[in-house]
């Protein structure tokens, strides 16, 4: 498939979308949430832990990944992946985390303890 004429690349069951003409593709993310954290996973094949860049600032995570694994013609820079997220107020910064495992990117965001439900003791009175 050509992807510099395309608006949607295919590979396998996987489709991301074109997000600009410099060869950007947003990937598809799954977002979870629980009691202490917000998780996100996104697709991110061929991509390696050197190719990854994962920022966070303003409440605004940024997902990078270039990838150069399938290059159509012997001078093709590759593509990237990229997405942007308004994470909502109460992620602790300085604790997220993320690892890459078979071209799957996890990061978790872990949630400031006042966010966090918490059981109430009842005193006898």
């Amino acid at each position: 498939m050509n992807t510099k004429n395309s608006d949607v690349m295919k590979r396998g069951d996987e489709r991301v979308e074109r997000v600009d003409q410099k060869r950007q593709y947003a990937t598809a993310v799954d977002i979870f949430e629980n009691a202490d954290e917000l998780l996100l996973v996104a697709d991110m094949p061929g991509v390696t832990l050197e190719e990854v860049n994962i920022h966070f600032e303003k409440n605004q995570l940024s997902l990078e990944g270039h990838c150069t694994c399938l290059p159509e013609e012997p001078e093709d820079p590759g593509f990237t992946y990229v997405r942007k997220f308004v994470m909502p107020g109460g992620v602790n910064a300085d604790k997220i985390s993320a690892e890459l495992k078979k071209g799957v990117l996890t990061v978790h965001l872990p949630k400031h303890d006042s966010l966090r439900p918490r059981q109430i003791m009842v005193h006898a009175g």
